[in-house]
């Protein structure tokens, strides 16, 4: 659990940070600085759901993994299926 609670922490502290983009707000570096900061809010999002997901229950068992099957094996599944 410690990464979950490390992630979750730094996801708060970096939706902390956020501001409500205006129209007005022309400051390259501040576009700049939200925009990381909404990557690696998202990046800790990711994160957090992957720890969980084995506590989550899946409704849908076509998407379900088996737990032998690796990330990386899904993955290239997902690929092959969209070309």
């Amino acid at each position: 659990m410690d990464c979950i609670e490390s992630s979750l922490c730094r996801l708060k502290e970096n939706v902390r940070r956020f501001v409500v983009p205006s129209p007005a707000l022309r400051d390259a570096p501040a576009l700049k600085a939200q925009i990381e900061l909404r990557q690696r809010a998202l990046t800790d999002i990711e994160v957090i759901r992957w720890r969980l997901r084995p506590f989550m229950h899946c409704e849908d068992p076509r998407r379900c993994r088996t737990s032998g099957e690796s990330r990386k094996m899904a993955r290239s599944r997902i690929g092959n299926s969209r070309r």
